[in-house]
């Protein structure tokens, strides 16, 4: 008994030592059907629909670049609430487009609107900010977490240095940009978010430092159409990364599963015995019982 109850607690500490990375496996899964569920999507648009969402997304952000507002990255709008239930959080239909970031191992779905469940799938498109069309006079604002405990979305961008690339895929249309700029601001701080003429933007923003949230880092790029192939990054690429990057906690992982067979096993085959061991004591009262009733007669 003693035993069981040590391999039961042995089970029970590496469940929950395992638990953040099931977790971001759960995340990553969702997070890679979500962009190919977008990309499905597009692809199956007719040209005449894909081209009205392309008029459509190019009216609004000329618009917003004669309006030109204030960008606000207001505190609370990237307050980390995990307590959202997992059905909302494995809801992957609804991307608008992707973004990889090949030298932090990035491929993410965008999401339109910051709010606190978009936050936590991947990438938000923050509000008055342009789309990510590609044409000129745009400034598109993309927000991500950093430090979540069940997905990773944006913890590595401050690794992040100018001179990287990045990719956007929108309305089935990829643009590449360079980074040219790393600022790190207070969340007030948005002039540099605002619309620039003749300029093709994206900046990517998320909090730091980790975990305090006081500050805001932005990297942003400049549309290019020069980029290296060696920075592309497939979605095997993104899945060897992650094996790389999490391989200790896949090697536990597969100790627990191999112990968790183990312990069932064991539990059957005592059981088993016990069962066997019933049976034999029954079994032999039955012959007492008979013998005795001999020897009275």
């Amino acid at each position: 008994m003693k035993k069981i109850g040590v391999k039961i607690l042995f089970v029970i500490g590496l469940l929950i030592f395992l638990f953040p990375f099931v977790m971001r496996t759960i995340s990553y899964f969702n997070q890679t059907t979500a962009i190919y569920n977008y990309k499905s999507t597009t692809k199956n648009l007719s040209e005449e629909e894909l081209n009205e969402q392309k008029n459509h997304y190019n009216k609004y952000n000329e618009e917003l670049a004669d309006e030109n507002p204030i960008v606000e990255m207001g505190e609370n709008d990237f307050n980390v609430d995990e307590s959202q239930s997992t059905y909302d959080f494995l809801n992957s239909d609804d991307a608008i487009g992707s973004l990889i970031i090949p030298s932090i191992n990035v491929n993410l779905p965008i999401f339109d609107g910051v709010t606190n469940l978009n936050l936590q799938k991947g990438i938000a498109h923050l509000d008055n900010t342009s789309y990510p069309t590609g044409e000129k006079s745009t400034h598109c604002v993309l927000a991500g977490h950093s430090g979540l405990s069940r997905a990773k979305i944006l913890d590595d961008l401050d690794k992040v240095q100018i001179g990287d690339y990045f990719q956007i895929d929108y309305l089935n249309t990829t643009h590449n940009y360079v980074v040219v700029d790393i600022q790190i601001v207070l969340p007030e701080e948005t002039e540099s978010l605002r619309i620039k003429q003749d300029d093709t933007l994206v900046t990517l923003v998320t909090c730091t430092p980790k975990n305090i949230n006081s500050h805001r880092l932005l990297v942003t790029g400049r549309l290019t159409d020069i980029i290296p192939q060696e920075e592309t990054l497939s979605t095997w690429d993104y899945i060897v990364q992650f094996i790389k990057l999490n391989y200790i906690y896949i090697i536990l992982f597969i100790i627990f599963v191999i112990c968790l067979i183990i312990f069932l096993k064991e539990r059957k085959k005592g059981k088993k015995v016990k069962d066997n061991k019933i049976q034999e004591n029954e079994k032999n009262e039955d012959i007492n019982s008979k013998e005795n009733n001999i020897n009275k007669e």
